[in-house]
C-alpha cells in the first residue's frame, strides 16, 4: 500500500483532495480536464485522487432524487426500541423493507432511528400495521411525520478549522 494509498485509507485528506471534493460536491458532473483546470494541476493528477477518493468510499459518484417529486411525499422519522439480544437482526430487517432509506442504531433515549418515504399516509398506515409490527423484538416505536424540510443537503464539507489545526 502506497503512503497517499494509506493516508486516504485513514480518512486523511490532504489540501488537494479537500479542494477537489469541494469541487465535485458543487457540480459533480465536471469533467476531469475541467477540475484539472481549476486546480492547476494534470489531468491524470485529478483522475488518480478521484479513483482513489472512490475506491476507499471517501466519495459517491450518485444522482440524487427528490422522493416528492417522484410520488413518494410523505417522508417520516420514526425511532424504535428493541431488545438488547435482538438489535442486529432488527437492524438488518429494518434495512430491507424497501419503504425504509436511512437505519442507524443510536445511543440515547432509543435503539434506532430510520426515515421511511410512502406514497401517501394510507401507504404508511399499511407500512406499520403490515410490516414494520411483524419484526420480531421490537419493543416500541414513535413515528414522527415530517411536514416540511427546512434542509436537505448532500454537500458537507470537511470544516476546514479542523483541518488547519491537525495539519498544522
Amino acid at each position: 500500500m502506497s503512503h497517499s494509498t494509506a493516508r486516504i485509507a485513514t480518512g486523511q485528506l490532504d489540501p488537494l483532495d479537500q479542494a477537489l471534493v469541494r469541487h465535485l460536491q458543487r457540480d459533480g458532473r465536471r469533467s476531469l480536464t475541467e477540475l484539472a483546470q481549476a486546480l492547476h494541476v494534470s489531468h491524470g493528477t485529478v483522475r488518480n485522487r478521484f479513483d482513489r477518493l472512490r475506491r476507499s468510499g471517501i466519495i459517491t459518484v450518485a444522482a440524487i432524487v427528490d422522493p416528492a417529486k417522484v410520488g413518494f411525499p410523505t417522508r417520516v422519522i420514526m425511532a424504535l426500541n428493541a431488545g438488547l439480544g435482538e438489535q442486529e437482526t432488527i437492524e438488518r430487517a429494518l434495512a430491507d423493507l424497501e419503504e425504509v432509506s436511512f437505519v442507524a442504531a443510536v445511543a440515547g433515549r432509543f435503539d434506532f432511528i430510520v426515515e421511511a418515504l410512502f406514497t401517501s399516509d394510507a401507504h404508511l398506515r399499511e407500512f406499520l400495521v403490515r410490516k414494520l409490527s411483524r419484526i420480531k423484538g421490537i419493543q416500541n416505536t414513535e413515528t414522527l411525520h415530517v411536514l416540511t424540510m427546512g434542509k436537505r443537503t448532500w454537500h458537507w464539507e470537511i470544516p476546514r478549522k479542523r483541518v488547519k489545526e491537525e495539519t498544522g
